[in-house]
């Protein structure tokens, strides 16, 4: 009787196949062959002849303590734990590896015989290409960074975990929402592979922040790191983590607060009007503060985030901004401009805040609104002031011309700050901000003023 023909014929597509663990002395090794396997039935294609093995991976079965490191040791040490992030096992490209190490000097060959070591130890994982030319290192998976961190920097782990602990407990109680920010990122797993001087330096930012004071940049650096030049060594990692420091409150020389507009100051028994001083001008934080009275136009206050923006304001060049008292906030308002602010609500003027579309600006527009609406210091009216963002909708969000990427750092603190307060002013701000996935900043709508915002009426 013949046999029934075959239900299917197999179309096989080649996998790579890991064998089991084999051990050898103090290490264990395993080889990965390509075998081809039928797509539909799973059914492997028989072979007369062994298959050669195309990867071989390497582990330490019993570890040892690698060799005293020299300085090719170090460097090799450094660059493994720099680029495995903070996830545990990360598997790193030999290629960009052993480029970047040869650019610091550190020849393949050197290069392999400390990886052999760290292997050895425990440290890591190596992954091999087998061929015809010998095996050639393909990938490192990252075992033990930590590890690898104290052969690099002795001592630098107990330093970040003492740095961490002091930094979280200076932060813990502050409330300024970029302060709340700095905290989540003490607190985050991100945190435990910064340096030792860049945790302290961000629990310091975050104290400053909270005190509502501008200051030069080496002055914050001598108070609050203890050298003039100790903030220069961190300034471009904080910045990559949090903006610009100017942003911040931290400048380069003396905090001046920027009026314009309508309006008038009485200081020191002598009134100043500053529309006889367009388009704008620059008062020390003492004068603000000291000022006897704070005239508002029929127009109100308008607070403007960025530099630009505001000139552009003062100089009437964005519809809808005229006949308003006009202040730059250079960033996070400092406490000049909060002496403004409640004096407007006090007076109550119409307040508007124009920042950038992006979730510091709506943090900017939310603590102004704040001050506001806060008992005044010294109440001269009795009307409940109106507060409103302006210029920062959604609608404002699909008309601007342009318009940038959000990091995928901003992106997942927006969704934080919508955890915490989903209905905050400006939430429909960021859900639009996370559905398009862009921001927008105030100088993109000044390439076209002759239109009107949707906010502007």
């Amino acid at each position: 009787m013949s046999e029934p023909f075959p239900t299917h014929i197999c179309f096989y597509s080649e996998r790579l196949s890991w064998g089991p663990w084999e051990r050898s002395g103090a290490l264990a090794e395993r080889l990965a062959r390509r075998v081809p396997i039928c797509t539909e039935c799973g059914r492997e294609r028989p072979s007369i002849r062994p298959r050669p093995a195309v990867r071989r991976q390497v582990r330490a079965e019993v570890p040892v303590a690698p060799p005293l490191a020299d300085e090719a040791g170090r460097t090799v040490a450094t660059l493994l734990a720099r680029r495995g992030g903070h996830e545990g096992t990360r598997e790193i490209g030999a290629i960009g590896l052993l480029g970047s190490l040869a650019h610091r000097g550190v020849p393949a060959s050197l290069a392999e015989e400390w990886l052999d070591h760290f292997v050895a130890a425990g440290w890591i994982e190596g992954r091999w290409l087998v061929g015809r030319g010998g095996n050639r290192l393909e990938s490192v998976s990252l075992l033990n960074r930590e590890a690898l961190r104290e052969l690099a920097q002795p001592g630098v782990e107990a330093r970040r975990r003492a740095a961490l602990v002091a930094a979280r407990d200076q932060v813990a109680s502050l409330a300024h929402p970029k302060a709340r920010e700095i905290a989540a990122l003490l607190s985050s797993e991100e945190a435990e592979t910064l340096a030792p001087n860049v945790v302290t330096a961000l629990a310091a930012v975050a104290v400053h922040v909270e005190a509502d004071e501008p200051v030069a940049e080496r002055v914050f650096s001598t108070r609050a790191l203890g050298d003039s030049k100790a903030l220069a060594a961190v300034r471009g990692r904080l910045e990559r983590l949090l903006g610009p420091l100017s942003e911040l409150g931290i400048r380069e020389g003396a905090g001046v607060t920027l009026l314009g507009g309508r309006g008038s100051l009485l200081l020191s028994g002598m009134a100043i009007d500053l529309s006889r001083l367009a388009p704008f001008a620059g008062f020390a934080r003492e004068s603000l503060e000291h000022a006897e009275e704070i005239r508002f136009p029929p127009g109100g206050l308008l607070v403007v985030e960025n530099l630009a923006a505001f000139e552009a304001c003062c100089r009437g060049e964005v519809p809808g901004s005229g006949d308003a008292f006009i202040v730059w906030s250079a960033g996070y308002p400092g406490r000049a401009v909060r002496r403004i602010v409640t004096a407007a609500g006090a007076a109550g003027a119409r307040v508007r805040v124009w920042a950038d579309l992006d979730l510091d600006g709506v943090r900017i527009a939310r603590l102004i609104s704040s001050w506001a609406a806060s008992p005044a210091l010294s109440p001269v009216s009795s009307v409940v002031p109106s507060i409103a963002p302006w210029r920062m909708d959604r609608g404002d969000l699909s008309a601007a011309p342009v318009s940038r990427p959000l990091p995928p750092r901003a992106a997942a603190a927006i969704l934080r700050d919508l955890e915490e307060r989903p209905t905050a002013l400006l939430a429909d701000t960021l859900h639009a901000l996370l559905e398009t996935r862009t921001w927008v900043e105030q100088e993109a709508f000044l390439a076209q003023p002759g239109q009107d915002s949707a906010a502007d009426s």
